[in-house]
């Protein structure tokens, strides 16, 4: 076991002080303003990040919802309709309800946090075939809702009924 004792400096005076340890505040003042302009730097591409995967996730989230109301239709064999969770914003979250009883729920999601969904469509049915119900395609553009990124999600569902998510928003 070491047990060294701290030397002592002896001054010219014939003084003992001991080794001066710790930061000056020099040091201490240049590490702190160091620390705030990489984290002055880090923040916002942090906080960009954050959003951008928002995006992905709710994106995928609803493609997910799409691919499971199809699935749900296609076994039942009946109509299954997928609608905002509140009636008008889809990201309130969506619900999708068994037609065979009643209040039962086949997919329920929550709210979506920091997302926007814009769409024409207030609800999507599949068929008991897989196919949207309807003559149009439906899209669906999932953008942040606090961040002015330009990245943009569209999950496009055409008449077959397969979705599919493309990188870009969703363009008329």
């Amino acid at each position: 076991m070491n047990t060294r004792k701290a030397q002592y400096v002896v001054s010219p005076i014939g003084r003992c002080d001991r080794p001066y340890r710790g930061f000056t505040l020099l040091e201490l003042m240049l590490v702190i303003t160091i620390a705030a302009v990489l984290s002055g730097i880090g923040i916002p591409s942090f906080t960009r990040l954050i959003a951008d995967q928002r995006i992905i996730v709710a994106a995928s989230e609803f493609q997910m919802a799409l691919w499971r109301t199809r699935s749900e239709a296609i076994r039942l064999n009946r109509a299954v309709t997928l609608t905002p969770a509140d009636g008008k914003l889809w990201e309130s979250g969506w619900v999708a309800l068994d037609p065979t009883i009643a209040n039962h729920e086949l997919i329920h999601r929550d709210p979506l946090e920091g997302v926007i969904v814009s769409s024409r469509a207030t609800s999507l049915v599949y068929r008991p075939s897989g196919r949207l119900g309807g003559t149009a395609q439906a899209s669906f553009e999932i953008a942040s809702k606090t961040s002015s990124t330009p990245e943009k999600r569209c999950v496009r569902i055409d008449l077959s009924g397969q979705p599919m998510m493309l990188k870009q928003g969703c363009s008329p």
